[in-house]
């Protein structure tokens, strides 16, 4: 399990949504990334292909997403392996 402060749901160049709190874990081989939303753009979490990005100082981290949903300020996806 990776725990993360902070990332970014992106479409594109375009910021989808800002999470905090978020986790990306792997169970039985599928794996799944949760966070709550701080800020979101109903349209572009519709789109197509969308990219949860965290950044730090020397590099990024991001992981393809293939299905997510959210409730409230819940967000649950399921992701790709980490793109290098």
């Amino acid at each position: 399990m990776i725990r993360i402060a902070e990332g970014t749901l992106r479409w594109g160049y375009h910021i989808a949504a800002t999470l905090q709190a978020c986790t990306v874990s792997t169970t039985d081989g599928v794996r799944t990334l949760t966070g709550t939303v701080v800020s979101a753009d109903a349209f572009r979490l519709a789109q197509q292909p969308l990219t949860f990005v965290v950044t730090h100082p020397t590099k990024a981290w991001a992981w393809p997403i293939h299905s997510l949903q959210v409730a409230g300020s819940a967000l649950t996806a399921r992701c790709g392996p980490r793109e290098p």
